[in-house]
């Protein structure tokens, strides 16, 4: 491990949500391991520097904002860290109530959505050795679309499955990890539900996307005729540990009361 790893802006002219939280993970992931991460080439005044700043990227890895004036979307999730302790509280009391304000949908009906990004700050609690995730989320209002991304810093899918079923591709692997009634856990409560619901509820029932990047496995899971499909994609790049994306178009999750408050007299 270098003692200092620098990342260079100069040539980031363009820079999409999901890359937001790989990009925040790729740093403390460098940082947990003793390395110094440093930055360079930082102008506020180009639209991806801007874009990191406004989502907190800055604030969360040099302590302040690159400019004062810097402030959060009302779009965005700004980037964070997240353990498993603290993702029932981030889930139930930020980002549920902020997508239902946004996307006029009830916490009821974004119950599901809900569960399945508990299930994947569990999957980081139960397959790596850091309790801790990197979130973020950004809502496109013109079409109804919003995307999370969860990375970790684990030792990766491809890795994880390894040791139940070896000699598996980096996609292959992915690909196993999502079936139905798969897990790596031994303990027999462990039904291996985590990605399978994932793509059950987003893919299957909300016509959405997931892609899943791990080592050089590189993944989509989508819709067809209702029903979920796997792209397999040759990764421009390596993972560190498992990044999970979420493309979510609210108008496609069915509309649910919230239940009735009761008065106890």
């Amino acid at each position: 491990m270098p003692a200092e790893v620098v990342i260079d802006f100069s040539d980031v002219s363009f820079i999409t949500p999901p890359s937001v939280a790989f990009l925040s993970n790729f740093t403390y992931w460098f940082a947990n391991a003793g390395a110094k991460v440093a930055f360079d080439g930082l102008n506020v005044n180009r639209a991806a520097i801007k874009y990191l700043d406004d989502s907190m990227f800055f604030e969360q890895h040099l302590g302040s904002k690159l400019d004062p004036s810097s402030y959060c979307r009302s779009t965005t999730v700004p980037v964070r860290k997240v353990a498993k302790t603290d993702s029932y509280g981030w889930l139930e009391f930020e980002f549920i109530p902020w997508l239902s304000e946004k996307s006029g949908l009830s916490k009821a009906s974004l119950a599901e959505v809900k569960t399945c990004l508990q299930e994947l700050f569990n999957n980081i609690s139960d397959h790596t050795v850091h309790d801790e995730g990197c979130v973020f989320g950004q809502w496109y209002p013109n079409i109804n679309k919003i995307i999370v991304s969860i990375g970790d810093f684990g030792i990766g899918i491809p890795q994880n499955v390894e040791r139940v079923v070896p000699n598996l591709s980096d996609n292959g692997a992915i690909l196993k990890a999502a079936e139905d009634g798969f897990s790596t856990k031994s303990l027999p409560t462990n039904r291996g539900a985590g990605l399978h619901l994932l793509l059950l509820n987003v893919v299957q029932r909300f016509c959405g996307t997931v892609t899943i990047r791990s080592h050089a496995g590189y993944v989509e899971f989508v819709n067809h005729e209702g029903k979920i499909y796997s792209v397999e994609y040759e990764s421009c790049g390596f993972c560190i540990g498992t990044t999970i994306d979420l493309v979510l178009y609210t108008d496609r999750i069915p509309h649910a009361d919230d239940e009735e408050e009761f008065e106890w007299f």
